[in-house]
């Protein structure tokens, strides 16, 4: 047992030792511009991150850029899976925070990224509480919003929460207070960001090349290729683009609704999603 043991930690340390020799012989990336997919979770980031990378000129790391860095903590390793807001305190970064390793972080992203790219995209819900350390670090820092509708995002968060976690799923309050609080601090701070882009998921999904090539030329990229004909892998759903609001809406009651007009309203409100009767 013992000698099990033993071995199991000369494997683990081996291979921490040999991803500080690959950390330290890769490149710093240095693109001609960052681009950070940010927005709550459930609200479309990681198909838009899907959408994007099949541009010619973009490279797209393939899943959520904190999961790849050992700089930022992660919402599942703190018991708060899709729940950062509440440990602001841990989250939220900017300009005037030291924060982690800059140089780590971008050669840990660069080892799953195609350098050759002259544009590239990370995407974490979390970073929607750190644009503005991203805008200071970062070089040409371009940063794509996306918002959707918070029925369909509550219902997701609570159906979604970790069971290790939260036995079964988050309370509909919380999630209502996820949606509303991280867009609240990502609108807000996008008024301090140099270059910020918005999109709504309801418009991402009725007509994607359309609000596809309002990011390219955000970007300052030529037009996306025709993509109306694929299908992406998302969540493991392989599919064309679609709208997923109705379908989540359905499964909340009348408390539910009743529940997040309550703690999300002001929210509903500015973004200008027509309140449900509840």
């Amino acid at each position: 047992m013992a000698g099990t043991r033993f071995r199991q930690v000369t494997r683990e340390a081996l291979g921490n030792i040999l991803r500080e020799v690959k950390i330290a012989a890769k490149p710093t990336p240095k693109p001609e511009k960052w681009v950070f997919l940010v927005g709550c979770y459930n609200s479309g980031t990681t198909l838009l991150s899907e959408l994007m990378g099949r541009h010619p000129s973009i490279s797209a790391l393939p899943t959520e850029g904190h999961f790849i860095t050992d700089q930022f903590l992660k919402d599942y390793d703190l018991g708060i899976p899709r729940m950062w807001v509440d440990r602001e305190d841990i989250f939220c970064l900017n300009e005037n925070d030291e924060g982690p390793d800059v140089a780590r972080i971008k050669k840990e992203w660069g080892m799953r990224l195609d350098l050759k790219k002259p544009v590239l995209v990370e995407k974490s819900p979390p970073n929607a509480a750190r644009t503005r350390w991203f805008q200071k670090h970062f070089e040409n820092a371009h940063f794509i919003g996306i918002v959707r509708n918070g029925y369909a995002v509550a219902e997701g968060i609570s159906r979604k929460g970790d069971p290790k976690s939260i036995k079964d799923g988050w309370p509909i309050d919380k999630s209502a207070w996820q949606w509303a609080r991280s867009n609240q601090i990502m609108l807000d701070d996008a008024q301090k960001l140099n270059n910020f882009h918005m999109i709504r998921y309801e418009d991402l999904a009725s007509s994607p090349q359309d609000e596809l090539n309002k990011i390219a030329s955000f970007l300052g990229l030529e037009a996306f290729p025709d993509l109306s004909t694929q299908n992406f892998a998302i969540h493991e759903r392989n599919d064309s683009v679609k709208d997923m609001n109705a379908s989540s809406i359905k499964k909340l009651s009348e408390a539910d609704i009743a529940q997040i007009n309550e703690t999300a309203g002001f929210m509903l409100d500015r973004l200008g999603y027509s309140r449900l009767p509840g």
